[in-house]
């Protein structure tokens, strides 16, 4: 199970460093959205926040999300909050 999670922080890490595409797990963890275990909360996040009309378009292809439009979606929300 840490294998797991190392490995998913890794990628997490990857992504972070630039204008990338964030996967479901990865928008999940990025927003702060784990489980008491640690795991991304990716049924969470898809059912709460990715089907927000706010929130930016997947690229229908690959079903991830362009990392700096998640970025400004956030801060949006943290001003409005």
């Amino acid at each position: 199970m840490k294998a797991d999670n190392d490995h998913t922080f890794a990628m997490i890490a990857a992504l972070v460093a630039g204008d990338r595409w964030l996967s479901a797990d990865a928008c999940a963890v990025y927003l702060g959205m784990v489980t008491p275990k640690g795991d991304p909360n990716r049924r969470g996040f898809l059912e709460r926040v990715a089907c927000r009309p706010d929130f930016p378009k997947p690229n229908q292809v690959t079903r991830s999300w362009k990392k700096s439009e998640v970025d400004d979606w956030a801060m949006n929300q943290r001003r409005s909050a």
